[in-house]
């Protein structure tokens, strides 16, 4: 997934009200994924049908070299941010 097109789902992803955090990142040379996390199930559907899997969905064929992968994982701890 190209840096310039995560980039520009920042903005969507400020806009989803179930999405507690948003993360682009890069997995190493040409690899790139998207963590984030959700106050509910409901906000995760939300986020997997919203603004931002729309745009991925149709730019696809030019952004993805390999099919889309989606895994749910669940939190089972974490700690506060600091500062």
């Amino acid at each position: 997934m190209p840096r310039h097109f995560l980039k520009s789902a920042q903005p969507l992803a400020l806009d989803e009200k179930g999405t507690l955090k948003w993360y682009a990142i890069k997995l190493g040379s040409g690899k790139f994924g998207i963590f984030d996390t959700f106050a509910n199930e409901g906000g995760r559907n939300a986020h997997l049908t919203g603004e931002i899997a729309k745009a991925l969905g149709a730019r696809a064929g030019e952004l993805l070299a390999v099919p889309l992968q989606i895994e749910k994982v669940e939190v089972l701890a974490s700690t506060p941010l600091k500062g």
